[in-house]
């Protein structure tokens, strides 16, 4: 038996870099354990095959990329990744999330930089080039169909190619590191899929699903039910919404749809224009059975007579009978859906928008005559799931999803139960215990969830309060942000519904479209209550300078380079790829009785190729050595050339006793490669770094805010809630301020009593954005404070955390920027403000006792 081989610390920085959601994480270590535990501790030589069943919106796109991250960057580096999708939709969609330009794309956050191979360009030029370079990591998206048949689809992928010497899908089974991730995995299992399996011979299939098939229950490897990414605040809240009465006309109903709607809409305007967010426009998905059916919908709500014509010209038909403009305009209308200039605000569909399609502004799923059984899926309800702000709002109305019932009320709380029974209720993933004698094995642990996906019938909050459930409890584990302001709601009446913690939102999972209503309605309303506070007119101006971050290479040292494993292991690929033997592919062909068969092989003889004359070693170590120094951003200095000079001695080294021979015929060759891993490597070693363009403006904090909370007098200490709109500050920009935790709100109160402050704010999101990594993520410190020592204007950005968090990666790395900000901000002459940061736990708001001379001790 071998030993388990597992890098935590390399999952950890993969985690950080893709801000991966704690049950991705969970998936892609799950995969990893179970991979090492088939191969390293069993010693098992088939290819290794599992499943990741996760719910529909928590993220499968993120666990694929992790993975590939992962092993990309592993000690012994697998380079071919082949992505496998059920149809051309989920194809596109997939292109898409790898490649630069597309605004979803994770391109930027990816180390590995894959080169995306696909139908369209397998067979060109540069695929070849990336093709024959084992340092680049190749990502192939291909429809499963592409390449489980050899004709149709898949014919282009069978036939003999010139310039691969065999045809597509031979050269993907004679790779010997191929990793093969197939997308809604349970859409095309079956003999012809296991069929290629076997053909290609890879080292890991993990398939990806919301709902693998019962026959492939033992592979499955990792399992995050629905009712789980619920409860844990991942996805949003399904309400299923019935009538009471016996109307079912299609006015009726759809009317009933476009008023929930409607209020949804302006619960999302108010929020996004409290927070300086992008729109976004809620939309309603309307099931058909049929194109006549659908047809039908889209003239009733195309109609000025319904509701006063509000939805002419915002409908979208989509089923798959279109062809020709018609299809491509509504393709492009529906892929354009999220976009806050789309008209679009009701989809109807006939069985068209499965997986693929996925959107996060879906706010009403009108089920129209299908039961609600068919429509309760996890396939159909994920169209929903996703969250268009990225976490929760504590705004109920924006965290649920409508599901509009044909049933009347009574039968969906008699079928409540046996609905919820449909859907898996327990998670599974890999664990390592340490045995007696101190050996490691990989167990799998199973969790039962006693949430449900649909919740109790008149839970959540009284129709008083507009639905506006807020939490005071900070978010799971991946959830979302903790730099933004947290949003609170209040009712008409000025009460407000607060719970202790997240688990305590519960919106009811069955209700009247009566109550729905006027629970949206009142949500709706409250939000014409929202107050404005601009910058109180007798306090000093807050003058902050305003950096902009560049998008240009960070001058480095090759002597940061500690790790020479890479370099040895070029070298190690460089001799085994240039072989002095030409490989001869030969034509071949062969008769079946029917029909002749043409093909290719290599040929077993062998032809020696001619090598130029033997250049001296010292000579193309010297060219290498110049060749690495020539990399853009590495300084001319003589310390860099024997840096330099390192590297190239343990590539040489690694190549062996032919390194001479090698390097006379290919040093130009080598040298390119070399010069690439050295860039792939600083990039490592300097990936938090940021650069500052040259100007600085000076801008005033004059911000309006805009909140809808209740306003107290007074700040006293005792008196936190994060509802409340505090009054009574001596030296606050503005008169009132509100705050997420209370730790925040005790660091106010010693800031606003510091006897040499002269002004400070509480900081809202975008108001000083410091840009913390070099994939361009902002950060947004709490506060900002400006006080005078002695006549010298000294300014503060101070930030509050907890105590758990302030030796965490993040954080380190956000006072890390938050110091670069700082530094690059004294070095500017236009500035005449000398700033610093303080970083400030829990203990510290503590010890501190309202005094912000003791807090600036006490912190980092």
């Amino acid at each position: 038996m071998g030993v388990l081989q597992f890098q935590p610390e390399l999952l950890d920085q993969v985690a950080h870099r893709l801000t991966l959601r704690e049950p991705n994480r969970k998936a892609i270590e799950s995969v990893l354990l179970r991979t090492s535990d088939h191969y390293d501790v069993q010693e098992k030589t088939e290819p290794y095959e599992c499943i990741v069943d996760s719910a529909t919106g928590v993220g499968k796109t993120y666990v694929m990329a992790g993975l590939m991250e992962y092993l990309a960057g592993a000690e012994t580096p697998a380079r071919n990744f082949l992505l496998l999708a059920p149809g051309r939709t989920i194809r596109d969609k997939s292109v898409l999330n790898f490649s630069a330009g597309n605004p979803k794309s994770l391109r930027r956050m990816l180390r590995s930089a894959p080169y995306v191979i696909t139908a369209d360009n397998f067979n060109t030029p540069a695929t070849r080039t990336a093709i024959d370079d084992p340092t680049v990591t190749k990502l192939y998206i291909f429809t499963v169909q592409a390449l489980t048949s050899a004709t149709g689809e898949g014919r282009a992928t069978h036939v003999p190619l010139e310039n691969l010497g065999s045809s597509f899908y031979d050269y993907l089974a004679q790779l010997d590191d191929l990793v093969i991730m197939a997308d809604e995995h349970h859409c095309y299992r079956g003999p012809a899929f296991s069929r290629t399996i076997r053909d290609l011979n890879p080292q890991l299939v993990v398939g990806m699903t919301a709902t693998p098939v019962r026959a492939d229950e033992s592979l499955v490897a990792f399992r995050y039910p629905l009712a789980a990414a619920i409860a844990d605040r991942l996805v949003k809240t399904p309400v299923m919404v019935a009538r009471r009465d016996d109307r079912s006309d299609i006015e009726t109903k759809l009317l009933d749809g476009v008023n929930l709607l409607r209020y949804k809409g302006q619960a999302a305007d108010a929020h996004c224009d409290e927070n300086d967010l992008p729109r976004v426009n809620p939309v309603m998905l309307v099931i058909a059975q049929s194109i006549d059916e659908a047809e039908e919908f889209q003239n009733v709500l195309d109609t000025a007579s319904f509701d006063g014509g509000s939805w002419i010209g915002k409908t979208l038909l989509i089923h798959s009978k279109l062809a020709g403009d018609a299809k491509e305009k509504a393709l492009a209308d529906l892929q354009a859906v999220e976009d806050p200039d789309s008209p679009i605000r009701i989809i109807i569909s006939v069985g068209m928008l499965k997986e693929g399609w996925d959107v996060k502004n879906v706010y009403v799923i009108a089920s129209m005559r299908a039961s609600v059984s068919e429509v309760m899926t996890e396939q159909t309800l994920g169209r929903g799931m996703r969250l268009p702000f990225g976490e929760y709002t504590n705004i109920e109305i924006l965290d649920t999803l409508e599901i509009l019932a044909h049933e009347k009320y009574g039968e969906l709380l008699a079928k409540r139960k046996v609905l919820n029974e449909a859907f898996i209720d327990y998670g599974t993933y890999a664990e390592v215990r340490r045995l007696a004698d101190g050996s490691s094995v990989v167990r799998q642990k199973t969790v039962e969830s006693d949430a449900d996906v649909i919740g109790l019938p008149g839970a959540g909050a009284p129709a008083g309060t507009g639905g506006a459930n807020v939490s005071h409890g900070s978010n799971p584990a991946g959830a979302g942000s903790g730099d933004s302001q947290g949003i609170e709601e209040a009712s008409p009446s000025g009460a407000i519904a607060v719970n202790s913690s997240p688990t305590a939102f519960s919106p009811p999972g069955v209700v009247d479209v009566e109550t729905r209503t006027r629970q949206a309605a009142e949500a709706a309303s409250s939000t014409s209550e929202a107050i404005q506070y601009d910058p109180l007119p007798d306090r000093d101006p807050i003058l902050i300078p305003r950096l902009i971050s560049v998008a240009q290479f960070v001058a480095v040292s090759l002597n940061d380079i500690t790790d020479y494993g890479p370099f040895e292991r070029l070298g190690r690929a460089l001799t085994a790829d240039y072989s002095d033997e030409l490989k001869r592919t030969k034509i071949v062909a062969s008769h079946d009785g029917r029909t002749v068969i043409v093909g290719t092989e290599t040929a077993a003889d062998t032809v020696v190729s001619a090598l130029p004359l033997n250049i001296p070693l010292s000579v193309t170590q010297n060219s290498l050595v110049q060749r690495v120094m020539s990399v853009k951003g590495v300084p001319n200095r003589q310390l860099e050339v024997g840096a330099a000079e390192r590297i190239v001695d343990r590539l040489i080294k690694a190549m062996g006793e032919k390194a001479t021979e090698h390097l006379s015929a290919f040093v130009d060759r080598c040298g390119q490669r070399l010069a690439t891993e050295v860039s792939r490597t600083l990039r490592a070693t300097t990936q938090a770094q940021v650069s500052y363009a040259d100007d600085v403006e000076i801008l005033a904090l004059s911000k309006t805010r805009v909140a809808r909370k209740r306003q107290v007098a007074g700040h006293a200490d005792g008196a936190f809630s994060k509802t409340i709109a505090f009054n009574g500050w001596t030296k606050n920009l503005y008169s009132h301020a509100w705050f997420d935790t209370e730790p925040e709100f005790k660091a106010a109160n010693a800031i606003d009593s510091g006897k040499n402050v002269t002004v400070w704010a509480r900081l809202h999101i975008n108001d000083v954005p410091i840009t913390w990594t070099s994939e361009g993520r902002n950060y947004n410190p709490d506060f900002v404070v400006i006080e005078e020592v002695d006549g010298q204007r000294i300014g503060w950005l101070v930030e509050t955390k907890a105590d758990k968090d302030m030796t965490s990666e993040e954080v380190v790395g956000k006072r890390r920027a938050a110091r670069r900000w700082a530094n690059t901000a004294n070095s500017s002459p236009d500035v005449d403000i000398t700033w610093q940061y303080l970083l400030v736990g829990e203990r510290d708001v503590e010890d501190a006792q309202s005094s912000w001379e003791l807090l600036k001790g006490f912190g980092q």
